[in-house]
């Protein structure tokens, strides 16, 4: 089963389901989530990133940090130098 969910789990949730909503209103509910789902998966498909640039059309190009100033460290100075 999907998402490792069994039978019996399954129809121990359609029970409490029945519970909360009522059987007439289970189909209401799995309406509802139907729907959603399908929107959800309609804006995904609207962001594919592939599909919002056109093939003539070029990515923005990347900005570059401003070059920063190199400090080096004091050179050890030679004990045979005084």
């Amino acid at each position: 089963m999907p998402f490792g969910i069994g039978i019996w789990e399954i129809v121990i949730l359609l029970g409490i389901l029945a519970l909360l909503f009522g059987a007439k209103g289970v189909p209401d509910v799995a309406r509802r989530l139907g729907l959603g789902v399908r929107e959800l998966k309609d804006a995904v498909e609207e962001v594919d990133p592939r599909r919002m640039l056109d093939r003539d059309d070029e990515p923005p190009p990347r900005r570059r940090a401003p070059d920063a100033e190199v400090v080096r460290p004091p050179r050890p100075r030679d004990p045979d130098e005084t």
